[in-house]
């Protein structure tokens, strides 16, 4: 009897074992992922442009002699700090100042004639009224009248241009500025034209930046620029564009744009890199995303994870701009509108169709 009793026990479990066998387990469905979301934002991006340029003098002139003459004294050297009108350099003056002293003396003989001369001429008047002198005797006495008022009149002319020749061999500063070089010294001869010193005006710094031709028509004249120099670490300077020369560099592709600078104490030098952040004119509007969302692939651009209602989906997007942390995209499908969530973490495992759950999205 308890033999029976076995057997029949284990030909029941055997029959359940064999019926659980043939009935397949049903597959259970795979957890949703845990992600981190954000909202996909409309709006007109601004993105910096980031440039480097060259700090050059506000004025830089090759500051020369008016007249000939040799150098008596030089006042300055380079690396001075000078104002406008202060003495550069000095000619020898001698001759002018002999030629000026023969000049006025010349001048008071003529005065002293003239005074003589119209005297003449008023006492002819008195004879010619009586009869006493013909019409031809007056009119020489007022002629030699006249021949002295020109020689007065061309000796006062002399006397100006020498006095103003005697002026101009004071060579003086045309503008605030530095010498940056010296083109004479004491004892050389000039004659006029001939360079004295090189004079640079830093009060201002113009800073030439090269913009690509993608670039330029973002950027405007009178805008704003934020500055740095290499030089002056910590310093943070602003700038004005005053300047867009219309004419591109052939071999660069690039139009230089001149940026202004103030630098009243001199701190920034000429030849200095500056580095500069442009902020360019708004782009149309567009759909932005944190750089966080984008997956990159191989052959370039990427795409989105889109998450709508709790199932995931790709969105392949091409990126406009990128600035700070954020892109600018455009969705190749158009299955991409403002205030859709997109991943920004996690999105990298997740497959299309796969269900999410979000994790304390970001707003």
């Amino acid at each position: 009897m308890r033999g029976a009793l076995f057997s029949f026990f284990m030909t029941f479990l055997l029959l359940c074992s064999n019926r659980a066998l043939a009935e397949p387990a049903k597959a259970k469905p795979p957890p949703a992922a845990l992600v981190v979301t954000a909202a996909v934002e409309q709006g007109e991006i601004r993105p910096p442009l980031i440039l480097v340029g060259t700090a050059e003098p506000r004025y830089t002139a090759e500051v020369a002699c008016e007249v000939d003459g040799l150098v008596e004294q030089l006042t300055v050297r380079r690396g001075d700090r000078v104002h406008k009108g202060d003495l550069l350099a000095k000619q020898r003056t001698l001759p002018l100042k002999l030629r000026l002293q023969e000049s006025r003396a010349q001048l008071r003989e003529v005065l002293a004639r003239i005074e003589k001369a119209q005297a003449d001429v008023r006492r002819a008047e008195r004879l010619f009224d009586q009869k006493f002198i013909s019409e031809e005797q007056l009119q020489e006495r007022r002629t030699d009248l006249d021949a002295l008022g020109q020689r007065e009149r061309r000796l006062r002319a002399a006397i100006r241009i020498v006095e103003d020749s005697l002026a101009r061999m004071e060579i003086r500063a045309p503008f605030d500025g530095s010498i940056v070089a010296e083109r004479t010294e004491v004892g050389q001869w000039l004659d006029a034209g001939d360079p004295v010193i090189v004079l640079s005006d830093l009060s201002v710094i113009h800073i030439m930046v090269p913009i690509p031709e993608q670039q330029i028509h973002r950027i405007t004249r009178g805008g704003s620029v934020a500055v740095t120099i290499d030089a002056l670490p910590g310093r943070a300077l602003s700038g004005t564009i005053s300047a867009i020369v219309p004419r591109a560099d052939t071999g660069s592709r690039s139009f230089p744009v001149q940026v202004n600078v103030e630098n009243r104490d001199g701190a920034i030098l000429a030849g200095m890199l500056a580095r500069v952040t442009f902020h360019p004119v708004t782009l149309a509007a567009a759909l932005v995303v944190p750089k966080d969302a984008l997956v990159p692939q191989p052959e370039g651009g990427g795409y989105l994870v889109k998450v709508s209602n709790g199932t995931a989906s790709w969105v392949q997007v091409k990126v406009l701009e990128s600035y700070g942390d954020r892109y600018a995209v455009e969705p190749l499908n158009k299955d991409l509108a403002a205030g859709d969530r997109v991943i920004v973490r996690g999105n990298e495992r997740v497959r299309p169709g796969q269900t999410v759950r979000e994790a304390a999205p970001i707003p």
